[in-house]
This record gives C-alpha cells, structure tokens and sequence, in this order.
C-alpha cells in the first residue's frame, strides 16, 4: 500500500512539474522585447514654417495666342518653328497672293475708269449742259469702285501674318501646302514676358488666399531656384466639377528663363491676412502617421509606463513642416517618430536619444 502511495505521488509531482514547465515557457514566449524608438515632445503649429502650404505649380504664359489669317488660301512658308522666339511686328508665315493680287488689279482697274468719268461728267455739269444728278450718279460710281479696290487691296495683306507681341512659337498647326482658312488657328505665340504659375487649391482652403497675397515659388527645372511672385487671379469655378479651384501666381520673368510648363514648388504667406494654423492644432512629421486596413488615421505615442499607445487620430492641414492633427494628441504629449513600424498597442519601448 505504502508502495501504490508512492507511486502515485511521484506521477502526480512528475505531471506538476511538467505542468509548471510548460507555463513557464508560455510565459517566457509571450514575453514581448522591448523596442528602441525615438520621440518627439509634441506642441502647437506656432512658427512660420507651420503657416505655409506647400502646393505643386505648372507654368503657362502669361499670354497665349493663336495666329490665323483673315483669309484663304495656300500655305507658301512658314518661316518659325516651335520654340523660336519671334519679335513684336516679325513676319511669320505667308498665303499664296495670286488669287488677290488679280482681283485687286481689277478693282483698281475699274476704279480707274469710273474716276475718268467722273471727271468728264463734272466738266460737263460745270458748263450748264447736263442735270446734276448725273455728277452725283458718277461720283458715287466712283467712290464704290475706289472702296471695293481698296477693300481688296486688304486682302493682299491679308496674306502676310506677322506676330502681334514679342514671345515664343508653342505650336505649329500647318504646314506648307496647306490649305488655311481664315480664323483657322496656325500658330500659337506664347508671351513670356511675364508667366503665371497655375497652382489647384481644395476648396476648404481657397478662401484663405486673395490677390496680392505673395508666393514663393521654387523651380524644379532651374536646380530650385526660388523666385517670389504674387497671386494675380482665384479661380471662381472649380475644375471639371471637382473641389479644387486654380490659382494664379504672377512672375515677371526678364530674361525669359521661365517656360511653359516647367514644374515648380509654390508656399502661399498668407500669415498677414490668415492664421490658418489654429491655436489647438498640432502638427506632426508626415511619416509618423499611418493608416490602417480600414482607412482609420493613427499614430504611437510613449506612455509613463515605457509602453507604446496607439492612439487614432483625425488629420487636417498639409504644411511644410508636417501634417496637422485635428484630434486625438495633446500638446504635452510624446508621439514616437522612429521605430513606430515595430510596434503595437502597449509594445515595451525604450527610448532612445
């Protein structure tokens, strides 16, 4: 009996033992290692840098303009090409004048001949022997044959399309050859004098610039180079019936280093006129903030007790030192900046310097 006793203590204090192991090793398993982050102490969106949002530009002339002729006709040159910079007054293309230049000789021709009877029928008033009716159906005859000749005098100049302003060749729409009809466009004159960035706005932010207000615009194409402008026109109809509505910022460009198209960075200052960046926002580095499998906005924040909290977030305002944070932080609080990507809610962390 004291033998069965013994047995049976013994299996009981093998099968606790392995018990007590098995749980230890759980335990040790779920054990979490503690991850290396960095911090930041959070504040609010006072600084200069924080009032300024960082949109993207395209340049376009200040002016565009299509080159037509006034009548019809084959195409016999085209003396530019596209991106060659033309004169105010310079002669850029040019219709075959044959057609005109004989209907024109006629004109003349005629009018001519109804002056000569003008002149004789005048000669003949002045002595009594005709009515005076008769001059004034010759001088009216004459003054529409002058008229006609001279109405088709203009369209021999007409053939002839010289540029109305100083600028650049955008596009070429004809060749030679060609048939031109009159306000068919066949060149578009870009003047570049000045240039006006195109910059689309979302509609929650359109209201806080007005004209005049000054930009900095930084181009991409010219190694950053940054250039101040100020905004000449707000956009009162949104585009293609989206919730973005352009602006314009105007750039005197002297030695026509600015071209269309060209990229560029734009910072509206409104600080004068608007403190966009409320008091209570808080603003944050853009990497700090992620998004999870349902669309929701967090980030990680280092609590007393050495543990990351995963704390959701509503985001507002992109600025050029981060993105604003509408709700969800306190100012007095430390939000994680590196090593976030490890982390889940009430992961161990240790900071690091």
């Amino acid at each position: 009996m004291n033998r069965i006793n013994y047995l049976i203590t013994g299996a009981s204090f093998a099968i606790l033992s392995g018990i007590v192991g098995c749980s230890s090793k759980k335990e040790n398993k779920a054990t979490q290692d503690t991850i290396n982050v960095k911090v930041i102490q959070l504040g609010s969106a006072a600084g200069d840098n924080a009032q300024s949002i960082v949109y993207n530009g395209t340049l376009q002339a200040n002016k565009s303009i299509d080159l037509s002729f006034q009548v019809s006709g084959t195409i016999k040159s085209l003396a530019v090409q596209p991106g060659d910079f033309v004169k105010k007054g310079q002669l850029v293309a040019a219709i075959d004048e044959t057609t005109y230049r004989s209907q024109y000789q006629a004109q003349a021709a005629q009018a001519k001949l109804a002056e000569e009877n003008y002149k004789r029928t005048r000669t003949v008033f002045e002595k009594g022997s005709i009515a005076e009716i008769k001059m004034l159906e010759a001088k009216s005859n004459f003054d529409q044959a002058a008229a006609m000749a001279k109405a088709t005098y203009q369209n021999i100049a007409h053939t002839k399309l010289y540029a109305p302003e100083s600028g650049y060749i955008g596009e070429k729409n004809a060749e030679v050859g060609a048939t031109a009809s009159p306000g068919q466009p066949i060149l578009k004159l870009l003047d570049t004098r000045s240039v006006e960035v195109l910059v689309s706005v979302p509609e929650n932010e359109v209201n806080r610039y007005q004209t005049g207000d000054k930009a900095t615009v930084r181009i991409e194409a010219l190694n950053n180079e940054e250039l101040e402008g100020r905004i000449s026109e707000i956009g009162v109809l949104s585009l293609n019936n989206s919730a973005n509505y352009n602006l314009k910022v105007k750039l005197d460009n002297p030695n026509q280093k600015l071209r269309p198209g060209m990229l560029s960075k734009v910072v509206f200052n409104s600080k004068s006129h608007h403190d966009h960046a409320g008091s209570s926002e808080i603003v944050v580095p853009f990497q700090a903030v992620q998004v999870d499998e349902k669309g929701n906005q967090y980030v990680y924040v280092a609590g007393s007790d050495n543990k990351a909290k995963r704390k959701q977030v509503k985001t507002g305002e992109l600025y050029i030192n981060g993105m604003a944070i509408k709700s969800g932080l306190e100012s007095n609080e430390r939000l994680i900046t590196s090593g976030f990507q490890k982390l889940t809610d009430q992961s161990p962390i240790a900071i690091s310097k």
